[in-house]
């Protein structure tokens, strides 16, 4: 089928992943607002700081254990997490074809509320994918909680609060100054950007702090080089939500100004895994190949 044709199907495969993922998000939510609804501020904050690191631990557990999940990380807030993510992609022929020959409206919800891996054999990895959803989402709202009460603290605080520092090494680089300046030499070799850039412009761009915003002429190729750096081990893995989150790039579309956000990093992504290293992938690949030796 081609993708046209498959995205109906997976729309109603999201609805059923949805429906589940709602109500544990919304049961989770409501058992730490009730757990910690007496509780003067510096107690809820630590009740929610404990809290918080249970689900981490639980998070790392099921990623050990589902390592094809792994890319759920960084598209779990996505609404079409299943179609926009890796996940269906990192699975194997016979599991894909479980999924295409799946009868949505088959679903019985009450027989997965009685014992959630249910579905598991029919539809592969499914409780792992909630699971790891619901909880990834419930980290982000205890985030934004702890958030909100950092600043509604310091507004109400008579003395300033002095701002937090940012991390002066966001992507994890341990890129050394010879291999950023090769690297300008890989990036403009293939045109990543609409501009060329400078050894100290990259640097900048490590440091997410740009010393202007660049266009990409190619999301797949931003990909392709962020990509390689990080399964060398040069940066972090997390680097689609580090460019996300610090507004790094603009997209191609020179009608608007639209930074790239996480969903166009994971659909590129995606598309890389199975791309020939041809053309400029290839001219990437040699130069990705070369950096570690520098």
């Amino acid at each position: 089928m081609e993708g046209m044709e498959l995205k109906p199907r997976f729309d109603e495969l999201q609805k059923i992943f949805d429906r589940c993922i709602q109500h544990a998000c919304r049961v989770f939510e409501e058992r730490i607002a009730t757990k910690t609804a007496r509780l003067d501020p510096g107690q809820r904050q630590e009740q929610e700081r404990l809290e918080y690191n249970r689900i981490a631990d639980e998070l790392a557990e099921l990623y050990l254990h589902h390592s094809g999940l792994s890319d759920l990380r960084f598209c779990y807030s996505e609404p079409a997490f299943l179609w926009e993510g890796g996940f269906f992609e990192a699975l194997h022929a016979d599991e894909k074809k479980k999924y295409l020959a799946f009868s949505a409206p088959s679903f019985d919800y009450s027989r997965y509320e009685q014992d959630n891996t249910a579905y598991d054999t029919e539809l592969p990895y499914f409780s792992a994918v909630v699971n790891i959803v619901v909880r990834e989402r419930y980290a982000a709202y205890l985030r934004q909680r702890k958030i909100s009460i950092s600043e509604s603290s310091q507004k109400s605080a008579s003395i300033a609060v002095p701002p937090i520092a940012e991390t002066e090494n966001p992507f994890d680089s341990i890129l050394t100054d010879e291999q950023i300046a090769y690297l300008a030499a890989a990036v403009n070799d293939v045109k990543m950007f609409n501009v060329s850039l400078s050894a100290d412009e990259l640097k900048a761009i490590f440091a997410c702090k740009p010393e202007a915003i660049v266009r990409s002429n190619n999301n797949r190729l931003v990909a392709f080089f962020f990509s390689g750096l990080s399964s060398r081990g040069l940066i972090t893995p997390n680097w689609q939500s580090v460019i996300a989150n610090h507004k790094l790039f603009l997209t191609k579309d020179t009608s608007r100004d639209k930074y790239i956000n996480q969903s166009d990093l994971s659909t590129a992504t995606n598309y890389i895994r199975d791309v020939g290293v041809e053309g400029k992938y290839a001219t990437l690949e040699k130069y990705l190949m070369q950096v570690k030796r520098l």
